[in-house]
């Protein structure tokens, strides 16, 4: 799987998040902050892939069907058909563009057993 830009970005925004979770309850010695770092990277890349797989299974495909047939209600003909999916095409051309989700797992599994790992030295 190829690194893509918002793989970059959400590497960014967690580093960031687990760097001021750091530096705001910095403890007593290197190993302490190490693990409270890697842990909450971990977690965060955990949640970010929870979120993906919330996203593929489509829980909230209902709202999102309801939003699109209100915007094509709104804008006639933009989506370059005479009338609107039914609920069952709707969800068979969103299942296209699922988002992978175990490349967020592989990364926030290991980096939650280091944490465990760094508290016991």
């Amino acid at each position: 799987m190829p690194i893509t830009k918002k793989d970059i970005i959400i590497f960014i925004v967690i580093l960031g998040f687990a760097a001021s979770l750091t530096i705001s309850s910095r403890g007593p010695g290197f190993f302490h902050n190490a693990s409270n770092f890697t842990f909450s990277m971990g977690l965060l890349y955990i949640f970010v892939g929870l979120c993906v797989i919330i996203r593929n299974l489509g829980m909230f495909r209902g709202f999102a069907y309801g939003r699109y047939k209100r915007n094509f209600k709104k804008h006639g003909n933009a989506y370059h058909s005479a009338k609107p999916f039914t609920f069952g095409e709707f969800l068979a051309e969103k299942d296209k563009d699922k988002s992978p989700w175990k490349a967020y797992f592989i990364i926030g599994l290991p980096l939650t057993a280091i944490s465990y790992l760094l508290t016991m030295v």
